[in-house]
């Protein structure tokens, strides 16, 4: 059997261990935003904080870096512009209850009910139509499956950090908007995209993220009431899953693959911290264990077949969207196809796949050595404008508020200057 040394044993040092490059990796792309979009920012620091949590808090590297992620309700609006959509959002409100559970800062829960608080007062739908379900974006105009499972997980770890029971009713409607509506298939326990008008499921199957987000959600549910029920749905819902979007190898391979568009990188490693908080909660040791041998399984074929670990590193195939890290490159690198071959790095297929190591980081696990706290300083946050070209090649910089803060458009969008917001062409 191949063994992999990836700080998975009690005790061990840590230092050089391929989770620890690919940890500092990580470190850099979060000094500067090379992500497709606003959300990957608040998702990777729930991955930050479980690093710390799933070792004991016997490795406390980068703190400074989780702390830093901190940002205000209006901070966060204002980073967004001009309007957020509301699973964008609550990606942060879910990295900021995690790392309250681990770090112990009460700003974070604050935040992060700041966050809840907004989505359910602008997206939740109080029509009645279908039971409610929160809207996906301002535009009111169809309900994704992501927001609504966000929101239950969210809902449900603020009612048991907080004890506040309004957190309970809404977790209560989201639960039976998601029951009521059919979003969890009752053959195949594969979750739909979203609901139509007609409250059905909508029929597309395939973001492992929606899996994973749900399953989490009813471990989370699971957490505050003891009902076995809620567990044994997550355990199906994660079967389900991986049955349906495994190779013959037993990898997981993401629905869109191999022509994903950026957002879609991250969902695998999405699917898989939810599958920890799982097993987590396992008694079962024949389910416990085979979700660690899947997790191995995973952790073999990207090692083996999606790695690119060269001397410099900089002849791996890697793309930065907005320039180049702050402190020189570091790898091991990984592309987005788990099955391999490795095609090109970036930080989105980066955080999945760091998603997936340290989730698979054995329970028990303690760290030893001078390398478990190093947390090295990085630049204060500087704030941009157009004038900084901080947008990629062919994507117009849109200022507004006014002129202290800007907006990359799209590439079929142009910036109006008279309103500083993006207006399709």
């Amino acid at each position: 059997m191949l063994k992999i040394k990836l700080c998975f044993n009690i005790g061990i040092d840590c230092k050089n261990t391929l989770l620890l490059k690919l940890f500092y990796f990580m470190s850099l792309i979060q000094i500067w935003n090379g992500y497709d979009g606003f959300w990957q920012n608040g998702a990777v620091l729930e991955t930050f904080a479980n690093f710390v949590a799933n070792t004991n808090g016997t490795h406390t590297r980068y703190a400074s870096v989780i702390r830093g992620g901190q940002r205000d309700l209006y901070s966060l609006l204002e980073a967004y512009g001009p309007y957020p959509s509301f699973d964008d959002m609550a990606w942060y409100g879910l990295a900021y209850t995690r790392i309250y559970e681990v770090l112990g800062d009460g700003q974070f829960l604050q935040d992060a009910q700041d966050i809840h608080n907004w989505i359910w007062t602008t997206g939740w739908d109080s029509s009645g139509a279908c039971g409610g379900g929160m809207w996906f974006d301002n535009l009111f105009a169809s309900k994704q499956t992501i927001t609504n499972a966000q929101m239950l997980q969210l809902s449900a770890k603020l009612y048991r950090l907080t004890n506040n029971a309004d957190y309970l009713k809404k977790m209560n409607q989201l639960y039976d908007f998601i029951m009521n509506n059919n979003i969890i298939n009752a053959t195949t326990f594969l979750i739909t995209d979203g609901v139509t008008a007609n409250c059905t499921p909508d029929g597309v199957y395939g973001p492992t993220y929606n899996s994973g987000v749900m399953l989490g959600a009813m471990t989370e549910i699971y957490k505050l009431t003891k009902n076995t029920t809620y567990l044994d749905l997550a355990y199906n819902i994660t079967f389900g899953l991986i049955v349906q979007y495994s190779n013959d190898e037993g990898v997981l391979v993401e629905y869109c693959e191999p022509n994903c568009d950026d957002d879609a990188l991250m969902y695998k490693g999405l699917f898989a911290r939810n599958v920890r908080y799982l097993m987590d909660e396992l008694d079962d040791q024949v389910k416990h264990d085979g979700l660690l041998y899947w997790f191995k399984l995973q952790i073999v074929s990207n090692t083996i077949y999606n790695v690119c670990d060269l001397d410099p590193i900089t002849k791996c195939n890697i793309s930065y969207k907005d320039g180049p890290p702050y402190f020189n490159k570091s790898g091991p690198v990984f592309s987005p196809d788990w099955r391999g071959p490795f095609t090109y790095g970036a930080p989105m297929q980066q955080t999945s796949v760091l998603d997936l190591f340290i989730s698979a980081i054995l329970p028990g696990t303690q760290c030893s050595g001078p390398y478990c706290d190093y947390d090295p300083s990085y630049p204060a946050p500087q704030p941009l404008t157009c004038g900084s070209h901080p947008c990629p090649q062919g994507e117009d910089c849109c200022e507004y508020s006014p002129y202290t803060s800007y907006t990359c458009c799209y590439s079929n969008q142009h910036c109006n200057s008279t309103t500083g917001i993006c207006d399709n062409n």
